[in-house]
């Protein structure tokens, strides 16, 4: 398994961020298409999930599990919903720093770090959790206002729907979790297995500390304005951002033709978030820039989506569900081994 936490490094940079599809679904979706993104969204935040499997890791009684499981999800479920509706948001690089740093966190207590190697007891384990997921519904919170337009007038409802579909997302990981570990319970190697994974566990948070610390530096070297802007079809939804990542309110833009058309020019103003959305003509080349001609980018409608058409994508989710299932084989036919020589 700690393999399985080292191979997730090179997917992080890709697999928290929302996809086009996800805002689309957010933006204009129904229900059950707003309660999938949730879904969604969880089974692919690979910090989420190794925490998750950290807190796992040593529990045996289902009474054990729903308890730590409870504390973590109301933590996650106060910040998600309170913070999202309030507004309230922070860097993304930062908070999913310091989420790093809960996945290392766990997979050192999960060692017996603090009596091992500091002299001192751990922290009350439900009350870490508890925080942690504070700190981790945060984290969703801010992804979540990275796709929801403020003045949506079914926010709330969305906020919602989002956080249920999270919770599906959530139960669906710990029975794959669950699974796997109590196959590798009934190996005797299991106390070898246990502490080679907690210390990738300590290892993968580090590096997610790495990368998001990395990802943080380099926004900040980033022009003062930054445009993040999506395209499908014949609309694009963006976003205008101030180099710490946080959206621009009352932004003047200025959206043009690149080629002579139909459509005309634009002019539009953001939203408290920084948000706007433009509808144009198909494969037409836009410039979006600032009403002072300070920053500017170009978009093409329809690119997005149409070079998405033909791929073989599969989602991070699969992907760690797979490599956790995997994990059973070798756990069963070494117990297999074992049952003989009991005998």
């Amino acid at each position: 398994m700690t393999g399985i936490t080292l191979a997730l490094l090179p997917l992080a940079g890709q697999a928290h961020d929302m996809t086009e599809t996800a805002r689309e679904r957010m933006a204009s979706g129904g229900y059950l298409e707003v309660m999938w993104t949730g879904a969604e969204h969880m089974l692919s935040g690979y910090d989420h999930l190794l925490f998750l499997l950290g807190v796992m890791f040593f529990l045996n009684r289902f009474v054990d599990i729903l308890k730590f499981v409870t504390a973590f999800t109301v933590g996650h479920t106060i910040t998600l919903i309170a913070a999202t509706y309030a507004g309230i948001t922070a860097n993304h690089y930062l908070i999913d720093a310091v989420i790093a740093v809960t996945v290392a966190y766990k997979g050192f207590e999960n060692l017996n770090g603090f009596r091992r190697w500091l002299g001192i007891n751990a922290p009350n384990l439900l009350l870490m959790v508890f925080i942690f997921g504070l700190i981790h519904g945060f984290g969703l919170s801010a992804r979540l206002q990275a796709v929801t337009l403020a003045d949506d007038p079914a926010l709330f409802s969305k906020i919602l729907l989002f956080n249920v579909g999270v919770e599906f997302g959530q139960i669906a990981a710990l029975m794959v979790m669950a699974f796997a570990i109590r196959a590798w319970q009934q190996v005797s190697g299991w106390h070898l297995f246990s502490r080679i994974a907690n210390m990738g566990l300590i290892a993968a948070g580090v590096g997610l500390l790495i990368f998001q610390l990395y990802g943080f530096a380099e926004e900040r070297s980033a022009p003062d304005i930054n445009f993040n802007v999506f395209s499908d079809r014949e609309q694009m939804m963006g976003q205008v951002l101030d180099s710490d990542g946080n959206g621009l309110a009352d932004i003047r833009l200025l959206i043009e033709p690149m080629a002579a058309s139909n459509t005309q020019s634009a002019r539009l103003t953001t939203d408290s978030q920084g948000w706007f959305v433009f509808s144009g003509q198909i494969d037409q080349t836009y410039r979006v820039q600032t009403a002072d001609g300070n920053a500017s980018t170009e978009v093409t409608l329809g690119s997005v989506a149409d070079a998405h058409l033909h791929e073989l994508h599969i989602p991070f989710y699969v992907y760690v569900g797979i490599l956790l299932l995997l994990s059973v084989i070798p756990a069963n036919a070494l117990r297999r081994r074992q049952l003989p020589a009991q005998h």
